[in-house]
């Protein structure tokens, strides 16, 4: 089973950028919304070794999913870097109350998040 990341983001650019940068490394796992990123974990379906998150997206955002990974004991097995245009002080203090690995602001570019990802590994391990 090929090892996957996450990518939960509303904007299919993103989603698609992000894969440019890692599909010859990662499955990647495309979620337009919170909800859909839990089902892939909720699947067991994927190796699964971490979560580029967006925080704002319609239906349920980022910090709906940051609640579930909480409340499940979830950041040890699949580490969290969320990916965010949102970088005032009050948006970085609330996700950074959980346990994340990093933020990463968008815009980015495919070897920022390839950089991510290392961390995240890293992190994981």
């Amino acid at each position: 089973m090929d090892k996957a990341i996450i990518v939960a983001d509303d904007s299919m650019i993103i989603r698609n950028i992000i894969e440019k940068a890692i599909s010859d490394e990662y499955a990647v796992l495309k979620a337009g919304n919170g909800k859909e990123a839990i089902k892939y974990i909720t699947d067991k379906k994927y190796d699964i070794v971490g979560v580029l998150l967006d925080l704002n997206m319609p239906e349920s955002d980022g910090f709906m999913v940051l609640n579930y990974f909480q409340n499940n004991n979830l950041f040890k097995k699949y580490p969290i870097v969320i990916i965010s245009g949102d970088d005032t002080k009050e948006t970085i203090d609330r996700a950074f109350a959980y346990d994340i690995v990093d933020m990463l602001n968008k815009p980015f570019s495919g070897d920022n998040v390839k950089n991510m990802i290392s961390k995240m590994i890293t992190f994981k391990n």
